[in-house]
């Protein structure tokens, strides 16, 4: 019940800075995100812990692929921020209990988040907190024989976005998320990113750079702990 009243507070935060974004005739940025990266840890499938193998001689010819976009309204005393997170078909090598097989999974994240924004001018640094949901879709084979079953989770977060001017045009972006625990599924889950961004104009850019993202689902040495890393790039354009 905590997780619904919690979700209806930030849904009616939303609205309410939505309205007042509009009414200030204050800006909105869409950001569009895609990256390649690599699966490491173990995940539960049915009652199996698949335990993922990467070869570091491999990662470009092993990489996965994800795609986002993220919605953000700001003025100069709330920022209202919404993002959307497609991963799929994320294939792995795995073992469990020394029997090689392949894991298959699927990923949906969604994330809402009310914040503040602390800087001013040309950098600046937003604190937020919100909701995050993973929906995680898994098939494993194993020995010829297939699991699967998935998994829905949602969880609180803090968020920290700072954006830094290093000189003409070009600055440093750095997102920060940490949830997990306290009105949360998970015992602990973590994003975090570094990207150079080239402003080619007050409505247009362009951002590379590097992400890993983490799930924790819980405490228990049975419970799914996996975490992607990889290359980022995003391009961002401001209305």
């Amino acid at each position: 019940m905590y997780k619904i009243k919690f979700f209806l507070a930030v849904l009616a935060g939303l609205a309410l800075c939505s309205a007042k974004a509009a009414k200030n005739d204050e800006s909105m940025g869409l950001t569009l995100s895609g990256w390649a990266g690599w699966m490491r840890g173990a995940v539960m499938v049915d009652g199996q812990k698949a335990k993922i193998h990467r070869d570091s001689m491999n990662y470009f010819d092993d990489l996965d692929f994800g795609y986002s976009g993220e919605l953000t309204l700001r003025d100069s005393s709330i920022v209202l921020l919404g993002s959307y997170e497609y991963y799929d078909g994320i294939v792995s090598d795995v073992s469990v209990g020394g029997t090689p097989g392949s894991l298959e999974s699927n990923e949906n994240t969604w994330c809402l988040a009310i914040g503040y924004p602390l800087g001013t001018g040309s950098s600046t640094f937003d604190f937020l907190v919100g909701l995050q949901s993973l929906d995680m879709d898994n098939t494993l084979n194993l020995g010829g024989t297939e699991y699967s079953d998935s998994e829905t989770l949602y969880d609180a977060v803090v968020m920290l976005r700072m954006k830094y001017e290093l000189f003409s045009d070009f600055y440093l972006y750095v997102p920060l998320m940490m949830g997990g625990t306290y009105l949360s599924d998970s015992e602990f889950i973590y994003d975090a990113g570094i990207q150079l961004m080239y402003q080619f104009n007050p409505a247009f850019d362009l951002r590379v750079g590097y992400r890993i993202t983490g799930y924790d689902f819980s405490d228990s040495s049975a419970a799914t702990d996996f975490y992607q890393q990889g290359y980022s790039a995003s391009i961002g354009m401001t209305f």
